[in-house]
């Protein structure tokens, strides 16, 4: 298996494993005369759609749609302040 068939059988199972749904539902890559593709992904946990999600204008010379959406955040939830530490930067070739 390739390493993009490698990767999409992992994203698979992640969201089988965490009963995990996706609410895309239309194209948001749209480049000259190719077919629109659905490329971009929104997962979340819970059984009910997100509210409104829009489909807006790509961003600069981008051919991805830009996607906006509001998520509500369940009580209980806590983040983790750390992972800014984790984060690369490879503007600065941190590697």
């Amino acid at each position: 298996m390739d390493n993009a068939g490698q990767w999409s059988e992992e994203v698979l199972q992640l969201t089988l494993v965490n009963t995990m749904d996706q609410w895309v539902e239309e194209s948001t890559r749209y480049k000259g005369k190719e077919e629109p593709s659905l490329l971009d992904l929104v997962f979340t946990k819970k059984p009910e759609p997100t509210s409104n999600i829009q489909y807006l204008s790509p961003l600069g010379r981008s051919d991805h749609v830009t996607l906006e959406l509001e998520l509500q955040e369940e009580d209980g939830i806590s983040y983790r302040d750390d992972y800014k530490r984790e984060k690369l930067n490879y503007a600065r070739e941190d590697l």
